[in-house]
């Protein structure tokens, strides 16, 4: 079989997983009880869309991890190369004190890797990726045990990672994101398999 046949094959089968796992009952959604209003979700808590084109807006799960090793994927299906967005987590304290109007990874409660291959926390570089937009898969490992956040981009780990400091005083952390440009859309697989796994 040619290299280029055996190449399209596995990018079939990539594809095949991902439709597959998109079947599957969402594990947790995004919820507008902690979204900022300018984000549209969809009933199934999956598809986040900017609606107006001002500042970052923050976009918060409905799940808390306490424990364990935890993966899920973004799909940036929608996005203006001029613009930004950040995909990342947040502290529990996010419900009540993270500005949901601000980019994530600029404040104490969360952490993010941005579209221009930046990862921030408190408004300060903690580590470096690929930039990344339109079309691309922006993976997510949480490891609770360690503080450790890692990112991928199309299944590839990314050299940078960030470490939540003392995390035990953090705990929860929910999945965040926040979104920049007016119909930006972004999709998130809470099926998603973990590529280290």
């Amino acid at each position: 079989m040619s290299k280029k046949k055996a190449s399209k094959n596995k990018n079939q089968e990539e594809e095949d997983d991902e439709i597959d796992t998109q079947k599957l009952p969402p594990k947790w959604r995004f919820t507008s009880k902690v979204t900022a209003p300018e984000i549209g979700i969809t009933d199934d808590g999956q598809i986040l869309t900017k609606k107006e084109n001002d500042f970052h807006r923050v976009a918060l799960a409905d799940k808390r991890f306490d424990s364990g090793l935890h993966y899920w994927d973004v799909s940036i299906l929608k996005m203006v190369p001029s613009e930004e967005l950040s995909i990342g987590v947040a502290s529990e304290s996010g419900y009540g004190k993270l500005n949901l109007e601000a980019t994530l990874g600029m404040d104490k409660n969360s952490w993010a890797y941005c579209s221009n291959g930046t990862m921030y926390h408190y408004s300060k570089i903690a580590g470096e990726g690929e930039k990344f937009g339109e079309g691309d898969k922006i993976g997510v490992l949480l490891d609770c045990s360690t503080g450790t956040v890692r990112f991928f981009k199309k299944g590839i780990i990314q050299k940078g990672s960030i470490q939540i400091r003392d995390i035990h005083k953090r705990l929860p952390i929910v999945p965040a994101v926040s979104l920049h440009g007016k119909n930006t859309v972004v999709r998130v697989n809470t099926n998603a398999e973990n590529p280290l796994a």
